[in-house]
């Protein structure tokens, strides 16, 4: 059930992956500026995210993991299908915002089912399989743009519909052996255990959520076309694929601060060589180190969660994903509000950020275990 439940995530962010690349589209059909688009999509991102905290909480009083899982990738599959139809960029975002909301959802139950062994493998291939899904989606859907009508998605949506609920009989009939809605909430027992985590998840969410967002946006300013950004999106992320597995081990085979250290400090060096260093073909190989960087906290910040809370990894999952992730994209979506039409600094802004978080986060773990 493991390797069903890693595909659905390759699904659900594969799909989620569709809007921040096709940024230079949106803007041009709906005759917006960068910061306007910018700082919707991160408040978006936010307010969807915010969530999860919820959805978390939620699934771990539920038995029923699989049948939610695969009823929520399902919706996700339909709602997608309409994201070309409409001119109105109010129905527009209206789509992409369900897609956010079912996608937030899915997260935190999946995320719970995937380590329900404790194990750290389990929970870096669930989270290997998300992030190969984000990395191809960005590459897919401006490659689709280009060559196929936008207006008829529902040719890739459907076989996958399909696809999804072929494989869906196990998971249907998966129950928890245990039902925990009788453990409550505890704020100052449970959360504060993971307040480091969540410092560094909201820092590093902020950074990447700028980059994510301003990728696109500069290269098209430079003359180079949507599919070069998506594609430039999408190495970055597939070379994400590598070094989350590879996080993950490192932590296993070492402690916390020095796989977090690791991360914000190559996520720091990398973006601020993208900011500095004025050649194309070595930005792109900073921001694709910038990525890899970035991506190598995120299952190891899960299983350190999941490890806190064993008894509510649901909403441990929540919070090291989707509910830290929402405060980044909160401050992005600010930022980008105030600066957004400055593309390089804001990359800047980025790229101090990690060295902010690291800092924050070894003065949190100091004071957490005094």
């Amino acid at each position: 059930m493991e390797l069903s439940t890693a595909f659905y995530h390759f699904i659900a962010d594969f799909t989620n992956a569709f809007a921040k690349p096709l940024a230079p589209y949106f803007i041009e059909k709906f005759g917006l500026d960068n910061k306007t688009f910018a700082s919707l999509i991160a408040l978006l991102g936010g307010i969807t995210s915010l969530v999860q905290i919820f959805f978390g909480a939620y699934f771990d009083k539920k038995s029923r993991d699989g049948l939610y899982i695969v009823f929520i990738v399902v919706l996700e599959l339909i709602f997608i299908s309409f994201l070309g139809i409409f001119n109105s960029f109010f129905l527009t975002f209206l789509i992409i915002t369900i897609v956010r909301l079912l996608n937030s959802a899915f997260h935190p139950v999946s995320a719970g089912f995937a380590g329900r062994h404790n194990k750290g493998k389990n929970v870096a291939f669930f989270s290997i399989a998300g992030t190969f899904g984000a990395a191809l989606g960005p590459v897919f859907i401006t490659s689709y743009v280009k060559y196929a009508n936008i207006t008829e998605l529902y040719f890739v949506t459907i076989p996958l519909i399909f696809i999804t609920l072929l494989f869906s009989g196990k998971l249907l009939k998966y129950k928890k052996e245990h039902n925990l809605k009788h453990k409550k909430l505890s704020i100052k027992g449970d959360l504060f255990k993971l307040l480091p985590i969540f410092a560094l998840v909201t820092g590093r969410s902020f950074s990447m959520d700028v980059f994510h967002t301003y990728i696109p946006i500069y290269m098209n300013e430079v003359s180079k076309s949507l599919v070069i950004g998506g594609s430039v999106l999408t190495m970055g992320m597939i070379f994400g694929v590598i070094t989350n597995y590879l996080g993950t081990m490192v932590l296993e085979k070492t402690n916390e601060k020095l796989t977090n250290s690791i991360g914000l400090v190559g996520m720091a060096v990398s973006g601020l060589s993208f900011v500095f260093i004025p050649q194309i073909s070595v930005k792109v190989l900073m921001f694709i180190l910038y990525d890899g960087f970035s991506f190598f906290t995120m299952s190891s910040n899960i299983v350190a969660a999941q490890k806190l809370l064993p008894g509510k990894k649901a909403l441990a999952s929540s919070i090291s994903m989707g509910f830290s992730w929402a405060i980044g994209s909160f401050l992005s979506s600010g930022y980008s509000a105030i600066f957004g039409n400055n593309v390089m600094f804001m990359m800047l802004s980025a790229s101090f950020s990690a060295i902010i978080v690291l800092i924050t986060y070894h003065l949190l773990t100091v004071k957490i275990q005094k």
